[in-house]
């Protein structure tokens, strides 16, 4: 086998997995309001169990629905009623061969007063991070009610099926305020001294042990090092050890490393610039310290590197997170020999963006069943190879032409250039991009063994797609980039920043990009590393207006290294040639005029879609064969285009 070390069996305590694989803890808002474990939350957690995962550990689940309230929707066990559903739950993931573990948790200061209606607790008083809601001190009291409800929760999960608990000791939620002296300033015995810190997880676990028995596994998730050195008292890796090792002496049965908090969340959801394994030597440090079993999160994108960090002794089980929302069979597809079918995560955190910035339930950008998988089950073969047309080899054609042959059309794919990704082929090609390249092999891969017939180099028109008397056809031609219609525009020295990532055209010098979206500022990125001199020209009071402010600021992190100059509030109104460079003619809000030189001017102010291709096809086979995907009707990302390239295949219904 080639993936020996992954496909190993491994022992938590009493119990025995399947294999090294565990699915890490993650928030996806899909339970009901009331806490309980819906079919939504049940249906998604059942089929990452069906795909060969060894320990599900689910995400937080909240002891205290009054004092603790993070979301609106998240998973919780705090009451005698929540056990049914919950018991739903475990039976779902048991059913295919998984363990499960619930995660416990109490947010403490990083409590929703919005939510709740209630002032957040916290050990004392100390805001989960600056501009964070200010909580209150708890009183002793309350600290030994606190201790009593995971206890309780405990009890709760043992009798819904539950294989164990995990205790949520990390990113700065409650019993990581504890731990931490940036957060922990009590004077009386929960603070002060190293042991006084860990009084409250001790007396948690001395209540689970007391009520459950020595046998009741159970894992506590850590920071293994809050990566905040310029921040007095928080956590460095040598305090990590310390906390992992005194809670060892506590017969914990596994401990489990993550890394951040909430100074510093990247650390723990990483975004693509962060290479697999730039932080497993905390979780080798564990490993080599404690000789209970460590699992350990470290952006494994592949299952190569995870059975690398196995075969290295790096931790004992590999944890899985977004990989896991990205392509649910990653590990029977990695065990059965099938690794380049695995549809990777691409880093881009949009999972992310969903619940931090628009308070919503959890997507993928990758996986459009993701957090559907109750409504929309697994593509049956309901078709008798009626042929469809695909137009466009983009990430919503070859979605499209995938889901449409696993349905058993006959497909036929059209693709202008002479390879599949579309789009995906610029979304690559600046600094960090290597998974979107992954993603398109892998989503080229499964066309291949469906048997798709693809035709590269072959622009579709109606005339060309009525040999095939197609039942449907599934337009996915995509966009063009917008070039303003302005004086001066037109020159050999103006592109756009398409033309610039595909290495069409190579500014040098002084460049001025117009516009800041996402495509523009991965051109300044690019560009950046070749030593050019960048103007940002945003008509917006920001740069990367409604970007997700953690991929943003990645970025810009690279771009502010170099030579970079930043004009907000300015309109591009004319440019001009100024003896051999450009001068670009701008406008700002309050009708004030000024004019920068460059070298080059790069186009970055979005693109339009190809509304033209899809009406052609529509006179052609009338508006109910004919069915737009992402780009070719409205502007969007690779969501928004996988997304509509699944739902338009899955639901089509052919005429007669």
């Amino acid at each position: 086998m080639k993936f020996r070390r992954l496909a190993e069996k491994g022992r938590i305590g009493r119990l025995t997995l399947r294999n090294r694989a565990v699915m890490s803890p993650m928030g996806t808002d899909f339970a009901n309001h009331d806490g309980t474990a819906s079919p939504r939350l049940i249906r998604y957690y059942e089929e990452r169990a069906r795909g060969g995962i060894g320990l599900v550990i689910n995400e937080y689940t909240g002891v205290d629905e009054i004092e603790s309230v993070p979301t609106n929707y998240n998973l919780r066990i705090s009451q005698d009623w929540h056990i049914a559903s919950c018991e739903q739950l475990t039976d779902a993931v048991h059913r295919h061969g998984a363990l499960i573990f619930a995660q416990l948790h109490h947010a403490g200061c990083t409590s929703n007063p919005l939510l709740s209606g209630r002032t957040p607790l916290s050990p004392s008083g100390i805001p989960a991070a600056p501009g964070a809601p200010s909580p209150r001190a708890m009183t002793p009291d309350e600290i030994k009610t606190a201790g009593r409800k995971f206890t309780e929760a405990a009890v709760r999960c043992k009798k819904a099926g539950y294989d164990g608990v995990e205790l949520h000791g990390a990113h700065s939620y409650l019993i990581g305020q504890f731990f931490s002296p940036y957060y922990n300033k009590r004077a009386d015995s929960y603070g002060g001294s190293f042991e006084n810190r860990m009084r409250f997880i001790s007396e948690i676990i001395d209540g689970i042990r007391a009520a459950l028995g020595g046998a009741y596994p159970i894992s506590v998730r850590i920071c293994g090092d809050e990566m905040t050195p310029d921040v007095p008292d928080t956590l460095s890796l040598s305090d990590g050890l310390a906390i992992g090792e005194y809670l060892q002496s506590m017969g914990i049965d596994a401990i489990n490393i993550s890394n951040g908090s909430a100074l510093n969340a990247n650390a723990n959801c990483d975004p693509y610039s962060c290479s697999p394994g730039w932080k497993k030597h905390v979780a080798r440090a564990f490993k080599e310290r404690m000789s209970i079993p460590v699992i350990a999160t470290n952006t494994i994108k592949d299952p190569a590197f995870a059975e690398s960090l196995l075969e290295e002794g790096v931790c004992d089980f590999v944890a899985l997170g977004r990989s896991l929302f990205a392509d649910p069979d990653f590990i029977r597809k990695a065990l059965d020999g099938r690794e380049g079918e695995i549809r990777p995560c691409i880093g881009c955190m949009f999972c992310r963006e969903r619940l931090l910035v628009h308070r919503n339930s959890v997507a993928c950008a990758v996986n459009p069943r993701m957090g559907r998988e109750y409504v929309l089950d697994r593509v049956e073969r309901d078709a008798a190879g009626s042929p469809v047309a695909v137009i466009g080899g983009g990430p919503g054609g070859m979605e499209a032409a995938r889901v449409l042959s696993e349905r058993g059309f006959a497909v036929t794919l059209y693709e202008k250039s002479d390879t599949l990704g579309g789009t995906l082929n610029i979304a690559d090609k600046p600094p960090h991009k290597e998974l979107i390249t992954r993603l398109t092999e892998s989503m080229s891969l499964a066309l291949k063994k469906l048997g798709v017939d693809v035709r590269l180099g072959a622009e579709a028109t109606p005339l060309s797609v009525r040999e095939l008397s197609p039942a449907g056809v599934f337009v996915a031609c995509g966009a063009q980039p917008i070039v303003p219609e302005l004086p001066g525009v037109i020159s050999d020295k103006v592109c756009t920043a398409e033309a610039v990532i595909t290495g069409g055209v190579n500014p040098s010098g002084r460049v001025a990009i117009i516009g800041s979206g996402l495509t523009g500022l991965e051109a300044a990125d690019l560009l950046t590393e070749r030593g050019a001199e960048i103007t940002l020209v945003e008509m917006q009071n920001e740069v990367g207006p409604g970007l997700f402010s953690v991929i943003k600021n990645d970025i810009m992190s690279r771009i502010g290294k170099g030579s970079l100059r930043i004009l907000t509030g300015h309109r591009l109104m004319s440019v001009e040639k100024s003896g051999g460079a450009l001068k670009a003619c701008l406008r700002d809000e309050a009708g004030g005029e000024t004019s920068i030189e460059a070298d080059y001017m790069v186009m970055a102010i979005g693109v339009r879609p190809d509304k033209e291709t899809v009406e052609a096809f529509e006179r052609e086979f009338g508006q109910n064969r004919v069915f737009a995907i992402g780009s070719a009707t409205r502007q969007g990302r690779i969501y928004e285009a996988v997304r509509d390239g699944f739902d338009r295949a899955f639901t089509f219904i052919p005429n007669g």
